[in-house]
This record gives C-alpha cells, structure tokens and sequence, in this order.
C-alpha cells in the first residue's frame, strides 16, 4: 500500500511539476536559511559550554555607587584560593596593553593581534582540550605561551606540532611554545591568538583593579555565601594595608574599602547576557542579537510555509473530484489524508535534502557574514543539527499538511461529482489570511533594512567631535620613552603633507582607563585619556573654554586637567576652568573645556573623559594630521622613513576613519543580514502570488472568457484579477505598519543618537508590495486574459 501511494505521490508531483518546483525550491531556500541560523544559534551558545566546570566558574567583577566593571585587583587570583575553602582553583588573564606583538621565528616575522596575558593556574580553570602539547605542564615556566591553531598554522603550517618551538617576542627574550588550542572548535566570552604567562607575581597589588579574576568552586558550594567570604578576605587584606599608608592617604583609601564590592558573575552567562559590565570583552552580551536572528530567520521559514501551505490547499481542491471517486469506490477518509500527508511529507524531504545542500555551500559565506567560525568537520558536529532538522521536518509536515489533508479527506462525493467543488470558495479565507501572514512580514522585512540603513548611514555622516578622516594613529613599539618620539615627530614634522603631531595612549574605539575623581568632598568616576601638547589641534577637537595642555608650562605634568563638556557636567562644575579637582588627594586644576565627542560609536552617549598631560609617559599611538588629498603620497614617505625610526619593527597604522567604521561593524552587519533576509522573503512572497494567481486565472478562466465576449477591455480583466489579491497586499500593510513602529523604535531607543522614524518608509513599503504585485499577477494573468474566449467555451 504505500509503494502505490509513493507512485502516486511522485505523479502528481511530475503532474504538478510547475507548482512543486515553487513549492520545494521556496522552501529549500527557507530552510537552508533556517539551519544556518540554528548553526550559528548553537556555536553561539557553545561559548564556555566545553567546559567541564562550566557550572563552576565565576569571575570576579566589581561595582560600586558608581561604576559596575569586569575587572579586579591582581592579588585577588591568589588570595581567594588561599583563604577561601570553596575556591578549588583561580586564575588571572589581562588583555595585553598594546594591542599587538611582534613575534619572530625563524621563517618569518608576524605581528599578533588578541593577546593575552595569564598566569600559571590558566588550564587549571579554563581545562581547554590542547591539540598539542600537555596541560599539565603548559605554562609552568616564567618563558613560555600557548598559541591558537590558526596562528600555530601560519607560522609553522599545517599538521605540524610546534610544542618546544622557541620564538621571540618584541624583538626582546625567546619564549617555549608549550601548547596550541583549536580556539574555533572550543570558543569562550575572551578571544586569543596567543596566551602569555606573566612576568611577574601581583600578590601586591590591592587598589588597582586592572585584571580579569576567575574562580572556580567546588561542587555544590554555596556562590552566595563565597561571594561573602571573598568581599570580607578582601576587606582585611585591604585593611592591613591601611594601616601602612600615610594619615593624609587614609580616608581615601578607606572610602575605596567601603564603597566598592566584589560579586561573582557565571561565566557561561557572559556571552548571551548583556549585563552592562564596564571593560567587558568585545563580542559578549549578544543574546538578543541572536533571539534577533532567530526570529527573522523562523519569519522567513514561515513565509516559504505559507507558500506551501497555499499551494497544497490549492492543488488539493483541484483533486476534489479524485478524492470523490475513490471514496465512492471504498475509500476512508484516513486513508484519504494518508496520502496527501506523504505527497507533502515527500515535498517536504526534497526540500529539507536541498536545503542541507544549499546549506553547505554558503556556510563559508555565512561564516564571513556573520564572523562566525561554524565547522562541520566530524560527525558530532551533524549530530546536532541532524535532530533539529529532524524535528522540524516533523513540525513543517503537521503544519502545512495537516490542514490540506483534512479539507480534501471531508469532501461529500456527491457534491464533487457534480462539478461543485473545485469552483468553491472552500479555504479561500486561509488562503487569504495566508497571504495576509506572508505580505505582514514581508513589510516587516522592508521597513526593517530601510530604518537599519539609514540609521547606518546616520552615524556615519555624523560630525563626530574630532576629524578621523584627516588623522593617522601609527603605533610606536619601540620603548625609548621620551627620547624616541622627539626623533619620531622631528623626522615627520618635516614631511610635506604633515599638519599637526601628537600621541596618546588610546585612540577613538578603545577602551579607556577609569578613575575615581574628588569634587568638593564628593567621588565621580570617569575615563581618562593620556596624551601630549596640541593633542587637540592634531584631533581636529574644539576647546570651548580655557586653553589645552604646552609643553612650556611645567606645572601641566600631573597638575593639569582638561575635561569634556559630559565630564564637567557629572562633576557638577558649571564653569570649570579654572576650578581643582582632585585624584587621589592629588589637586589637579582644569586648564581647560572640550567639547564632547564620540569616542565610542555613536549608538553610545557621550562619555565624561579626563585628559591628563604625562611627560615622558609611553604613549603607545602618534598621532599625524594630513593634509586632505595628500594621505597616500604621505602615508608612502611615512613608511620609508620608519624603516630607519623603528628598523626591527614594520610599521602599524590606520586612518581614525577606518577605525571608526569598525565601531559600526555590527549595525552594518545586520544591515547586511537584513537586507539580504529582505530580499529573499520578498521574493518568497511573490513566488506564493504568483503560484496563486496562476491557479486562480486558470480556475476563472471562463469567466475571463464569457467577461471579454461581453466588452470587458484588457484593462478591466487585469483589474478584477488584481483587485483581490491588492487588498489583501494593503490590509497586510496596515496591519504590519504599528508592529514595525513599535520594535523599530525600541530598536532605536538602543542608540544614543539616532533618526525619527518618519510615514515615508511606510507609504514606500506600501507602493512596492502594492506594484510588485500588480507586475506579478498581470504577467501571470496576461496570457489566460489575451487567449480566445472560443478555446474555453467551446465545449460549453
């Protein structure tokens, strides 16, 4: 019985072969779209979950009145794990300050980004699989460091085991490769391409809360009560060293004790949960970025299972009459819905087998897309899916066959004998609400990219605060201090095209230093940024009041401040020039006001910055003002020039405007996403008019007929073809209109600097569905409205 029903089920999709391709290649593209989004959903929510103590591990953050941020003192790694009993072991990490390294070996020389610093105990919390090398023994030695896969691979090529290999760092000391890790296989809430033992021990430092603190607890151990037992170890290590300050330096510091706390944050909730922690690691709290993804990518999956639904209602109807023959000859009901459930069930395989094939192909592209490192290597890596997939296979057949079967399984074979039925409205208004559904979120989709694109287009067009377009950071990695960059500036200086030269030791996109500053008796917290003389000028800044830092004035160096405008404001200093804060009991007097700029993307408020004058502090950045239309022959003698500068160092630089854009990485990401998603649920939705409206002219094809013999006009039948099916496109509108304002707002209110939400987006979304339907159903409906009338009526 059921190899006669897959015969009949592959003829009347060969029969059917126009509608099915529709049906198979709409959902095909659909689902592949779905199970790349489930793909990136689980590596997503892989991050920290190989961990064998995920459920164990904690950092240790800090929050006070006024700041909540990631970071710890250094001997907080140690110390919990000797005074505390619940603490099984505790590490260390530290983002290394300058960003990038040199390492040489000896084949070549590569700078590495994402570097990081960890003591000892690292794989003692952090137990990541090593691809080479032992955990037991990597980073026991002071010299020695653990590198990523991919960075092992560059250096050394593949299926190598570099585990002994000796490299240089800075151009300084050899260093032990002692492991390599597969970081894209066992992704964690921190990046790496390299992990630098410490040089030095931190059992001393108490104040400064410069380091990322892990611990891991013992099964079953009380968080909260540990959470106690770590604020009050750390309450009498401070209070010791209390009692060793000067009397003028107590009260400060004893305020520090006071007012800030220790708290344990779960290490597996970092990446999914936006927790607004100050220094966080880059790429976290994107929980709802992904539930984002999710839902557009299950919308899209919902339009193509309109599609289906629609067509299979459609083509049911039309076998009406079949169905009443083969109930008259014996036929049930269920055996009826059997068979229409396995022709959809059949429909629904294809899809699914093209979609993995579809799949595969544009994983690469999706991985770039959405910087993703999603393998599919071992079978684990399907095993996964496979049972995703599998269940929603199950779900796609009980939703789009269910409905279909049940229509044609009931009919009376009285009625369909007769001629009656496959001209009825019967699930017409599914099919109506169906195509109502299809066209909602396909607006959805329109004034989604449009507001994304211009929201996009909005920061990036807006006036900053400094000029990034004329300013290159070149990235001193000499440590000559002082002495090194008066060679540096004097040698650029002279260089034609070279307006202005200073340095700091951040530029726009990092993350700055915080401090705690003093106003009257009360404590602000605030960023702070160390940089040189005409700092301003070569930034393209405005001073608003007061004068910025010279080197001429002596008392400039750690005398002097000069603040932003949201700086003065949360000091509650309306004139500030002229006025004494101070920083650790150290009065500092603000020379001067600048006005607020974007130091972070534009989707953030203004930040309350501190400018500090340090002479003769390492400032890691240089910074070079060009002149507008000379950056390449510049940016050419630059180059030159540093090879005599720094000869053991090739040249690091970018343009602050090429920085910026990073900033706006992941608007543009979405925008990218989106756009694309738009693209092809719209084209899902015309694909679903277009299979409707084929049906409906061939189903009203004599009334076209018996309408022209009449005098109707080709215009009159174009018209009463598209009437409904422009109805239902507008009702759709209307309906999504007040949905999309609502999330497209809330989207908005995200940024801090953003558009207004304007009607032209939505009368635009309105006017496409509207036309592309009309150009969809008139050229389906052409050919039925220009054919002889004879052809129809003949045999009536």
């Amino acid at each position: 019985m059921f190899r006669l029903n897959l015969k009949i089920a592959l003829r009347n999709l060969w029969i059917n072969k126009g509608f099915s391709l529709i049906s198979i290649a709409g959902l095909a593209i659909a689902l592949a779209i779905f199970i790349l989004c489930m793909l990136y959903a689980n590596y997503e929510r892989s991050y920290d979950a190989w961990n064998p103590g995920k459920d164990r591990l904690y950092r240790v953050n800090y929050r006070s009145e006024i700041e909540n941020v990631a970071l710890s003192p250094g001997n907080m790694a140690t110390s919990s794990k000797e005074n505390i009993a619940a603490v099984e072991a505790s590490t260390r990490i530290q983002d290394y300050w300058k960003g990038s390294l040199l390492l040489k070996t000896n084949q070549k020389d590569h700078y590495v980004d994402k570097v990081l610093l960890a003591d000892s105990n690292f794989l003692k919390v952090f137990e990541y699989p090593l691809l080479y090398g032992n955990a037991q023994k990597a980073l026991n030695h002071p010299q020695s460091l653990i590198l990523s896969k991919e960075l092992s691979e560059n250096l050394f090529g593949k299926g190598v085991n570099p585990v002994g290999e000796k490299v240089i760092l800075d151009n300084n000391t050899a260093y032990a490769i002692d492991g390599v890790i597969d970081v894209a296989r066992y992704p964690s809430h921190f990046q790496f391409n390299m992990i630098w033992r410490f040089k030095k021990s931190t059992s001393t430092d108490f104040y400064g809360n410069n380091y990322y603190t892990y611990v891991k607890l013992y099964p079953n151990s009380p968080v909260l009560e540990t959470q106690v037992l770590l604020n009050q170890n750390r309450t009498t290590l401070m209070n010791a060293e209390l009692l060793k300050m000067p009397d003028e330096d107590k009260a400060v510091f004893r305020e520090f004790i006071d007012k800030n706390k220790l708290y344990l944050q779960p290490v597996k909730d970092i990446h999914l949960t936006k927790s607004n922690v100050e220094y966080e690691f880059s790429g976290n709290g994107i929980g709802t970025y992904l539930f984002l993804m999710l839902l557009v990518a299950l919308l899209v999956l919902v339009i193509a299972a309109v599609n289906f639904t629609n067509l299979s209602i459609t083509i049911a109807i039309k076998r009406a009459k079949e169905a009443g023959v083969r109930k008259v000859l014996g036929a049930f009901r269920l055996q009826i819905a059997i068979q229409f459930i396995l022709e959809i069930t059949l429909q629904c395989c294809f899809s699914v087998l093209l979609a993995i094939v579809l799949m595969e192909l544009f994983l690469p592209s999706f991985n770039t897309l959405a910087d993703s490192h999603i393998q599919l290597e071992q079978f684990r890596d399907y095993a996964q899916l496979l049972i995703e997939v599998f269940i929603l296979l199950v779900v796609l057949v009980l939703l789009s066959g269910l409905y279909p079967a049940l229509l044609i399984s009931n009919v009376m074979p009285v009625k369909v004998l007769k001629g009656n039925f496959s001209n009825s409205d019967k699930g017409s208004r599914i099919r109506n609400g169906l195509v109502v559904l299809q066209f909602f979120i396909a607006v959805l989709f329109i004034l989604g990219i449009w507001v994304i694109g211009h929201q996009l287009k909005f920061m990036q067009q807006k006036d900053l605060g400094y000029k990034p377009q004329q300013v290159l950071a070149i990235r001193l990695m000499k440590e000559n201090g002082e002495a090194h960059y008066r060679q540096v500036k004097n040698v650029l200086q002279n260089i034609e095209g070279v307006q202005q030269i200073s340095r700091a030791d951040h530029i726009p996109g990092e993350d700055m230093g915080g401090n705690s500053y003093s106003v009257e008796g009360k404590t602000y917290s605030a960023n702070f940024i160390t940089i040189d003389g005409n700092y301003t000028q070569t930034m393209g800044m405005k001073m608003i009041g007061g004068r910025s830092f010279s080197s001429s004035v002596p008392k400039d160096t750690m005398g002097s401040v000069l603040l932003t405008e949201t700086a003065a404001k949360t000091f509650g200093l309306k004139d500030p020039v002229g006025k004494m804060i101070k920083f650790h009991g150290m009065p500092l007097e603000v020379i001067g006001l600048v006005k607020d700029f974007n130091h972070y993307s534009p989707e953030k408020a203004f930040q309350p910055i501190v400018f500090q004058y340090v002479r003769g502090n390492p400032l890691q950045y240089v910074l070079v003002q060009v002149e507008a239309g000379q950056s390449s022959k510049v940016l050419s003698e630059i180059e030159t020039a540093w090879h005599k500068l720094e000869p053991d160092f090739p040249i690091r630089y970018t343009f602050l405007d090429r920085n910026f854009e990073t900033l706006l990485h992941k608007q543009a990401q979405l925008g990218r996403i989106i756009g694309i998603l738009s693209t092809v649920t719209i084209m899902l939705a015309l694909m679903g008019i277009f299979a409707l409206a084929a049906l409906s002219t061939q189903r009203r094809r004599k009334e076209i007929s018996i309408r022209k013999v009449l005098g109707a006009s080709m215009f009159d039948i174009l018209r009463l073809l598209n009437t409904g099916f422009i109805k239902l496109v507008l009702l759709a509108n209307l309906l999504a209109w007040p949905v999309a304002y609502f999330l497209l707002k809330n989207w908005l209110d995200e940024f801090a600097f953003r558009i207004e939400v304007s009607l032209f987006p939505f009368l635009l979304a309105a006017g496409l569905t509207s036309c592309l339907t009309v150009l969809v159903v008139s050229m389906q409906s052409y050919r039925t409205a220009s054919s002889n009338p004879a052809d129809a009526l003949k045999y009536e």
